[in-house]
């Protein structure tokens, strides 16, 4: 098993998107072309599958019965530098368990995604619902969330206050 994980290791860093710094440095900012690439993400036009822009099924990816901690981790960390390559990140809280983690980001192969040129697109597990967070309730911050609503309606107004 430890030589399929350093091969997906190894595939999943060479699946990192590479852009020259020649031609980052030549490009100028094009506004037109900026507001055009943010009309195609609100549209959802040009959203494709993340797994099909990497190269990547969830089925190479072992499940996590047959992997220990350590191999989970590395792959977890050659994930999500490739995401970041393609200015992605994925929200999952520090706190939780490596196993949840590595599932999370197998999951993404499936969420359809837009590359933007410029900016990061943030792939979100949470509704912010703490019963339907995947984060269980150990790791779950809706509740911080829901506590910071429900602090705002106890908040009374007076003339001129503002809640912030």
């Amino acid at each position: 098993m430890e030589q399929y994980i350093n091969q997906l290791i190894e595939d999943l860093l060479n699946a990192k998107r590479v852009e020259s710094e020649e031609i980052e440095e030549e490009k100028e900012f094009d506004i037109e072309a900026h507001f055009a690439e943010v009309d195609r993400y609100i549209s959802g036009e040009g959203e494709e599958p993340l797994g099909e822009i990497l190269g990547f099924e969830e089925v190479q990816f072992p499940p996590i019965e047959k992997l220990n901690n350590e191999q989970m981790q590395r792959v977890s960390e050659a994930f999500v530098e490739c995401l970041f390559s393609w200015n992605i990140t994925a929200e999952i809280p520090d706190e939780a368990p490596i196993s949840l983690k590595y599932s999370l980001l197998v999951s993404t192969l499936k969420k359809q995604v837009y590359i933007q040129s410029s900016g990061f697109i943030r792939l979100e597990f949470c509704q912010y619902h703490v019963e339907t967070c995947p984060f269980w309730n150990e790791f779950c911050q809706c509740k911080d969330f829901e506590n910071d609503f429900d602090d705002m309606d106890s908040f009374e107004y007076k003339d001129g206050e503002l809640p912030f």
